[in-house]
């Protein structure tokens, strides 16, 4: 089993990366200032998207040679996935069970144990049973990104409508901070488009993020129609 990681850098410490085991692969892609890019890193220009676009770059990116299994995280994934190391380290039942959602081959992870809140990351989020996707846990929003987001740009169903070919949920479910793992025979139940698209929504607007963000769980269930 090929196993890749993926990491999305920007100003937080990768030491934590060394206890991963030595058949985990490590994509480590910087955005920004080159000065700080390091031998074994890969500069992403230009400088957008956030983590969303690092992410569903390397997807596109390297579509016919994906792993049979990629993890996707932040620099500091630590307060949104906690036990990252142990995932990515273990197998296809650890994969599945610490994993607050599974769709097939897709995972979605958000987990720690924070008490008190700090610079270093806040309490996770309490999460409902999915009703869209099978069986796990997730966090709902509507369109606009209430309750949990009051960014005014926020038009989930605006970016619903440009991917799939059906009408949108009233209610959308999530995984908050968006770090998962996805299988490639998964991953490959959407065409190269598919992605293409999500790329070039992700950089035609600073707002993108947060909406894509919201439709993860959607863009790796085949369940939803998409256009492309």
């Amino acid at each position: 089993m090929v196993k890749d990681i993926v990491i999305a850098a920007y100003d937080k410490n990768l030491d934590w990366l060394n206890n991963l085991n030595n058949d985990v692969h490590k994509h480590i892609y910087r955005k920004g200032n080159i000065l700080s890019l390091q031998n074994n890193e890969t500069l992403i220009e230009p400088n957008i998207g956030r983590c969303v676009h690092t992410f569903f770059h390397h997807i596109y990116t390297n579509y016919d040679n994906l792993a049979d299994y990629t993890f996707f995280g932040q620099d500091y994934p630590f307060d949104h996935w906690e036990d990252i190391v142990n995932v990515v380290n273990g197998d296809e039942t650890t994969f599945e069970n610490r994993a607050q959602l599974k769709i097939g081959g897709y995972y979605g992870y958000h987990f720690n144990t924070i008490k008190i809140p700090s610079a270093m990351g806040g309490i996770m989020w309490t999460l409902d049973p999915t009703s869209h996707h099978g069986s796990g846990n997730i966090l709902k929003c509507l369109s606009n990104g209430m309750p949990q987001d009051h960014n005014p740009n926020i038009n989930v169903d605006h970016y619903w409508g440009i991917l799939f070919d059906e009408s949108p949920p009233p209610i959308y479910e999530f995984i908050p901070g968006g770090h998962f793992g996805v299988s490639k025979s998964h991953a490959h139940l959407r065409s190269r488009e598919f992605y293409k698209t999500i790329l070039k929504l992700l950089s035609e607007n600073a707002n993108s993020p947060w909406n894509i963000e919201r439709l993860e769980c959607y863009i790796f269930n085949p369940k939803y129609k998409s256009k492309k």
